[in-house]
């Protein structure tokens, strides 16, 4: 049997070579110019040698000739070449405390830059559930939690009457406001979008303590919409995290710091899902919410971890 030697070999020098470009200054006037590749040809030719690899009629001898026709330049010219530029994308975070109209506000900016950059609208259900969150700031039934009963790891609670479907209020974590200072307000708003999404169920008649894993589920899905509609590539979730990490190292009393590492790492759990829909049961599992027929709304404090909503 024939192995395919060659493979990592050739990801690893064509494998960056989708853009080329000549030096500054390197062309007319009689000026030598180092050799550039050029990477349709090169690839038309890698093809052929992977072909020859996986067919059994060409030579072992073939195989070699073709092999160092490939890479002949390779070991004593340098080729000139450009990789693709892939800029870090960065959540801009100023350090300024979190209001609940600041992560509105937040919320409508990155609706209109998403809608600039991909031109559509984002998914309905979201559009949704901000705008319900807008509505309940509106009526004066969104708000920091003033008593101070919530627990460390409860990002987030909404409260509602068993006997109506209408009223209810949003609570959030005091913490949020400072944890804000570390993430930014739009990563902050992935929790009101999500209590607004159970604000949204229970006028709908779909929220209530016998099926709460399913408004979970619903919550969290609408909340994987948020994070991705802000931060498509999940790209400024990983730096953030990393970047706080690198701070808590050098400052490890640094409590804020440290929850709002948690909160990260609960989003990114949550971006890895995909938004799946049995990954989305097993996320909420993991985070210990159950049917309960038993227990009025809403439910009592958490444990310290881990971090919910």
């Amino acid at each position: 049997m024939r192995f395919a030697p060659l493979t990592a070999l050739l990801i690893l020098v064509w494998g960056p070579l989708w853009a080329q470009s000549a030096p500054a200054g390197a062309s007319g006037g009689g000026s030598k110019r180092p050799p550039v590749v050029d990477p349709a040809v090169m690839m038309k030719e890698a093809d052929a040698l992977r072909d020859s690899v996986a067919d059994p009629s060409v030579s072992d001898v073939r195989l070699h000739e073709g092999a160092a026709a490939l890479f002949q330049n390779t070991q004593s010219q340098t080729p000139v070449v450009r990789p693709d530029w892939t800029p870090v994308d960065r959540e801009n975070v100023d350090g300024h405390v979190g209001t609940i109209d600041g992560m509105i506000a937040t919320g409508q900016e990155r609706f209109a830059q998403y809608r600039d950059r991909f031109h559509e609208s984002p998914p309905p259900d979201l559009v949704f559930s901000v705008q319900m969150a807008e509505s309940l700031r509106a009526q004066k039934r969104e708000a920091f939690d003033k008593t101070g009963s919530m627990a460390e790891n409860q990002m987030g609670v909404f409260r509602y009457a068993t006997n109506t479907l209408e009223g209810g209020v949003v609570s959030m974590n005091r913490r949020m406001a400072l944890i804000a200072t570390r993430i930014g307000e739009a990563f902050a708003f992935a929790t009101l979008v999500h209590e607004a999404t159970h604000a949204r169920d229970r006028e709908a008649g779909r929220l209530d303590p016998q099926h709460e894993i399913d408004a979970e589920m619903n919550a969290f899905r609408v909340q994987y919409l948020w994070l991705t509609t802000m931060d498509p590539s999940g790209m400024r979730m990983i730096v953030l995290r990393s970047t706080l990490n690198l701070w808590l190292d050098r400052h490890p009393e640094d409590a804020i710091t440290a929850q709002s590492v948690k909160y990260l790492d609960h989003l990114i759990g949550l971006w890895e899902t995909g938004g799946d829909k049995d990954k989305l049961r097993e996320f909420v599992n993991t985070l210990g919410y159950e049917d309960d027929p038993d227990r009025a709304p809403p439910a009592a404090a958490h444990a310290p971890a881990p971090v919910r909503a």
